[in-house]
C-alpha cells in the first residue's frame, strides 16, 4: 500500500524533529581489560555482550527492509532521513564489531553470536513479506529508542563500565534517538497497517529478551563461568526491580499500541543535545 498524498497532508513526510548526524567516533577499547567489566557481575557483563552480539546483523536488517521501499519514496525530506539513518546505522554496526572482536579477546565469543544471528536473520528474512520485515524494523528501532531514552535519563547505570563502552553506548543511544521515526515514516507512507505493528510488537516483546537471554547463557557457558547467587540477584534488581530496565521501559514499549502513535511523541530532543554536549570530545 503507498499512502496517497493529500491537500491536507504536512509539506513533507518526514517528521524527524532533528539533525540526523552520521558521525565516525574512535575507540580502541584498551580500558576493557576485565572479564566480567560491568561492575564484577558476569551476568551484567554477558548481557552487554550479547546485545553487542546481535547489533551488526541487526542493523543489516534495518538497513535491507528500508531499503526495499525507498523507491515508492517521494519525499526528498525523507529521502535525506532514510540516507543519513542508513549512514549511523551502518557506523554502528562498525563500531559493535570492534567491541565484539574486544569482547572476543577477553574470552568472549561474541562474533560468534553475530555470524549466528546473522544466519538467523538471512532465514526470517527469507520467510517474510517485505512489509512484515520492514514493521519488525519499526518495532525494534522503537525499542532501541525507548532503551535509549532510560541510558540517557539513567546514565549512572553505566557508571562501573570502563569509560570506552560507556560512551560507545551512549553516542550510540543519541543516535538512536535521532533517527528513531525514519524508518517509522517510511512505514506509514508505504504500508500503513497500524495492526501489522501491534502484532509484531507483542511478538518481539517476548522473543527479543529470550533471544538475548539465549545467547548471555551461551556465552557464560563457552566461558565456563557459573553466576553466583548474587550476581543472580544484581542482576534480577537490574532488570526488574525499582526503577530497573524492564520495569522503566515496559510503559513506553507498549505506546506503540496507541491509535496516532508517533516516536516523536516523547520528544528527546533536549535531552539529545545535553548528551551531544558531554560527549563532544568522543564524538568529534
Amino acid at each position: 500500500m503507498h499512502a496517497q498524498a493529500t491537500a491536507s497532508q504536512p509539506a513533507t513526510l518526514s517528521r524527524s524533529r532533528i539533525p540526523i548526524l552520521p558521525r565516525r567516533p574512535k575507540w580502541s577499547f584498551a580500558d576493557l581489560k576485565q572479564r566480567f567489566f560491568f561492575g564484577g557481575n558476569s551476568l551484567k557483563s554477558a548481557f552487554i555482550v550479547a546485545l553487542s552480539g546481535s547489533f551488526p546483523p541487526g542493523e543489516k536488517e534495518f538497513i535491507q527492509s528500508v531499503r526495499l521501499f525507498m523507491n515508492q519514496v517521494r519525499d526528498p525530506k525523507l529521502i535525506s532521513d532514510v540516507q543519513a539513518f542508513i549512514a549511523q546505522e551502518g557506523q554502528h554496526s562498525l563500531q559493535h564489531r570492534l567491541l565484539n572482536e574486544a569482547f572476543d579477546r577477553l574470552g568472549y565469543a561474541a562474533t560468534l553470536i553475530s555470524e549466528q544471528f546473522e544466519v538467523i536473520e538471512e532465514d526470517w528474512a527469507r520467510e517474510r513479506s517485505d512489509a512484515d520485515r520492514l514493521a519488525v524494523t519499526v518495532v525494534m528501532e522503537h525499542i532501541t529508542a525507548v532503551m535509549a531514552h532510560f541510558a540517557l535519563t539513567r546514565p549512572e547505570e553505566f557508571d562501573p563500565l570502563p569509560e570506552s563502552l560507556r560512551e560507545l553506548l551512549l553516542w550510540h543511544a543519541i543516535e538512536e534517538i535521532e533517527h528513531k521515526s525514519v524508518a517509522f515514516d517510511v512505514y506509514e507512507e508505504c504500508v500503513g497497517d497500524r495492526n501489522l505493528l501491534r502484532r509484531w510488537l507483542l511478538q518481539q516483546m517476548i522473543l527479543f529478551p529470550l533471544g538475548t537471554r539465549e545467547f548471555q547463557r551461551m556465552l557464560l557457558t563457552k566461558l565456563g563461568a557459573k553466576p553466583t547467587w548474587k550476581e543472580r540477584a544484581e542482576m534480577a534488581r537490574y532488570l526488574f526491580g525499582p526503577g530497573g530496565l524492564i520495569v522503566s521501559v515496559l510503559p513506553h514499549y507498549l505506546a506503540l499500541l496507541k491509535p496516532g502513535f508517533h516516536p516523536w511523541d516523547v520528544d528527546d530532543s533536549q535531552l539529545v543535545e545535553e548528551w551531544k554536549d558531554h560527549l563532544q570530545a568522543a564524538l568529534s
